[in-house]
């Protein structure tokens, strides 16, 4: 290769990099703006299911554990009717798959203390999801055990 030709070819590599370079950062532009708006469309998702709930609207499609938590609504409020105890499940902790609705956990919770009292193991009801702002989930009730 001739002088002329190096030059040229340096010239052109230098623009590939510099284009290389501005495009890594429109693409990571892009993709904070698109995790942006995923997360929003998700957290007006888990409202749009608290609504349906607070109507009674229960056929509603809830959103997965995956969304819930994506959206900023980790927190899962549940109350037993017959006992009227409310617990808020933290959903980052729960051993489900995260493609799973949230409304099919209520298929897999049971309220502690009525199955302590009265030996029966009674399905909460879904009341709704709380957004993570400064709340604290209490962990799971749990029996303190006797020294024998």
């Amino acid at each position: 290769m001739s002088g002329g030709d190096r030059k040229h070819f340096a010239r052109e590599i230098h623009k590939a990099e510099v284009s290389f370079a501005n495009l890594l950062e429109q693409a990571a532009a892009a993709h904070a703006v698109a995790d942006a708006a995923r997360a929003k469309a998700y957290a007006l998702d888990c409202a749009a299911w608290n609504t349906a709930l607070f109507i009674g609207e229960l056929d509603h499609a809830s959103p997965t554990i995956a969304a819930a938590i994506a959206g900023g609504f980790s927190l899962l409020e549940v109350r037993c009717e017959h006992c009227k105890h409310t617990e808020m499940i933290d959903l980052a902790l729960v051993v489900q798959p995260r493609d799973r609705q949230v409304a099919l956990m209520r298929n897999f919770l049971y309220c502690s203390p009525c199955q302590r009292t009265l030996g029966r193991k009674r399905r909460p009801n879904l009341v709704c999801l709380r957004p993570t702002d400064g709340l604290k989930p209490v962990g799971p009730s749990r029996r303190a055990k006797r020294a024998s």
